[in-house]
């Protein structure tokens, strides 16, 4: 009996060691499928996190670029969340060359996005006023709905409101209410932003209120101190190249030279044209003399023309755009200067048409700046209105009287008499009827983390 009863012990003993034998080894098999589980869901995991800081740091170079393109303001540093998670985006300019880069992170996952933008062959006014090195001044109580830049300084006094951001690239430029020198004992004068968006950046600001960022190394009588973080802002290139200019010649001329009175009424001789009827309908063509176009005349520009002398439109005249051009523009290129005192120009009546009149004249340098009502200037835009854009970017642009156009280029410009320009979102990438594209080209586009 005494036996059997430690059989009977050892027996339970024996098969306690095995249960346990057992659940080891069921854990162990069970850990062994469980593990690769946990990894891949962990690995899942990370992967989805990482494609989601991917695919974030994709929306914010895409907003970003599409500002750029459609020139919406932008500041250089921009953060958006989106569902708890963040993407920062940073802009670096260099010329006409933008390096957008833009870092998503979901989770602490990281990924980074870089794009280069630069201006293409094509045309894109990316301001409601850019100048040269001569830079701008305004007063009069005119205004700019949009943002300016200026190789140079720009002047702007009592009751100048610039809707946008304004710019003053150079080592000395300035802006605001001053000569740089003496500033205007009337502080806050300028008004530079609406609301809370708007910038003013240049080496020194005076005596300017500006609605968002106030960026300069030097200021005085502002309604906020400077920011030094930005430096000073680079110069950038003009928007049309010399090669824009001699397509458009190119283009005119191959339309053939417009002579004669089924074309031009009144003086057409030694090559001149002038329009004092409202059936002058002519394009793409060339004019070897000047072209006039009078209160009574109106002239329906069918293509690029091409005017080596000068231009003048007086009192009512009108040029304008046909309806079937649709969104596409059209341009008036003159070797000599070009005074537009009154009258009116449209586009074909759809968003996106403009007349651009551009002129290669370098006055007040050289010669041949003698054109009555011109002031000795390369352009003058002296009264009238409408879908208009205006360029003289080798020499200086008056603007005055009351005027209302989109968009005015010059090495030096000045703005008085109350006149407006109203920026239009069109002409950053503007199409031509003689096919020439404009606007910002992507450069370049990668993943760089």
């Amino acid at each position: 009996m005494k036996n059997f009863k430690n059989i009977k012990k050892n027996s339970g003993a024996a098969l306690l060691v095995v249960v346990i034998f057992f659940l080891f080894i069921s854990l162990a098999i069970i850990a062994g499928l469980v593990s690769p589980s946990v990894r891949e869901v962990q690995s899942v995991t990370e992967n989805l996190n990482s494609k989601k800081s991917y695919f974030l740091a994709e929306s914010g170079i895409e907003d970003t670029i599409y500002r750029v393109l459609t020139n919406k303001t932008i500041d250089t540093t921009e953060t958006i969340i989106l569902d708890s998670n963040s993407v920062t985006t940073n802009i670096n300019t260099n010329g006409n060359q933008k390096e957008i880069i833009s870092l998503g992170d979901v989770l602490n996952y990281e990924r980074k996005v870089d794009a280069i933008v630069q201006m293409g062959a094509g045309i894109g006014l990316n301001y409601g006023m850019q100048a040269g090195e001569g830079g701008f001044s305004m007063d009069g109580g005119s205004e700019i709905v949009g943002n300016v830049y200026a190789n140079g300084s720009i002047l702007a006094t009592t009751g100048v409101h610039i809707t946008g951001t304004a710019i003053a690239a150079g080592n000395t430029s300035y802006i605001g209410d001053g000569d740089g020198a003496k500033p205007d004992p009337y502080p806050g004068t300028v008004v530079i932003g609406t609301g809370s968006i708007g910038d003013a950046w240049a080496y020194q600001v005076i005596g300017a209120n500006v609605a968002g960022s106030l960026y300069c190394q030097t200021g005085s009588s502002n309604n906020k101190s400077c920011d030094t973080s930005k430096g000073i802002p680079p110069a950038i290139g003009m928007p049309f190249t010399e090669e824009n200019i001699n397509n458009w010649k190119a283009e005119g001329t191959a339309g053939g030279v417009i002579t004669g009175s089924t074309n031009c009424h009144g003086d057409y001789a030694n090559g001149n044209c002038t329009v004092d009827w409202a059936g002058a309908t002519f394009g793409p063509g060339k004019i070897t003399g000047n072209l006039v176009v009078n209160g009574g005349g109106t002239l329906t520009l069918t293509g690029t023309l091409y005017v080596m002398g000068t231009i003048t439109v007086t009192g009512g005249g009108k040029i304008k755009l046909p309806s079937d051009f649709n969104e596409y523009s059209a341009t008036i290129v003159s070797d000599g200067q070009v005074v537009l005192n009154g009258g009116s120009y449209t586009g074909s009546g759809a968003d996106g048409s403009y007349l651009f009149v551009v002129t290669a004249n370098t006055c007040p340098n050289g010669s041949g700046c003698s054109l009555p009502g011109s002031g000795g200037n390369a352009l003058v835009v002296s009264g009238g209105s409408g879908a208009i854009a205006v360029c003289a970017q080798d020499g200086t642009v008056s603007l005055s009287g009351g005027i209302s156009i989109n968009s005015a280029t010059g090495k030096q410009i000045s703005v008085t008499g109350g006149s407006h320009i109203i920026y239009d979102d069109g002409l950053a990438s503007p199409e031509f009827q003689g096919g020439v594209a404009g606007g910002w080209n992507m450069a370049g586009w990668q993943e760089s983390q």
